[in-house]
């Protein structure tokens, strides 16, 4: 029996983002404290749940469908509201797009962005929640 190993979907969309967001810092774990200020704007990007769905008999072509959890940091409101605008936007153009063995498909499930709250009185936090299936190639 052959193992199907799946790309981290965490991963595929730091890289992406990377790519298409210039000037923001995009991560699966936010840096330490004393390096925070200084790489805002920040998108941290966490895996939800999701499915991996089987479409074939003959060849197991499958498709994972993950629902990635993206935080928005910004020195500002303002700063907030540009970054999440442009990662919905850099979200919606994601598919096609391929890295780590797979290839990203439409965006489905788009929501936000949304405030979120934050302990710190100085920081913006909102949040956009978004299924990017991925297929291996």
């Amino acid at each position: 029996m052959e193992l199907v190993e799946w790309p981290d979907a965490e991963l595929f969309a730091v890289d992406y983002l990377t790519e298409v967001l210039e000037g923001v810092w995009s991560c699966n774990r936010l840096p330490p404290a004393e390096e925070f200020d200084v790489r805002l704007p920040i998108v941290d990007v966490t895996r939800g749940p999701g499915t991996r769905t089987g479409w074939t008999w003959s060849d197991g072509y499958l498709r994972d469908e993950p629902s990635l959890d993206l935080d928005v940091w910004a020195a500002d409101p303002e700063q907030g509201a540009r970054t999440a605008s442009r990662l919905i936007a850099a979200l919606t153009a994601i598919e096609g797009y391929r890295a780590h063995g797979a290839v990203a498909g439409r965006v489905k499930n788009l929501a936000g962005p949304s405030p979120r709250p934050d302990v710190s009185q100085n920081i913006t936090r909102l949040g956009v929640t978004a299924t990017v299936p991925l297929r291996l190639t």
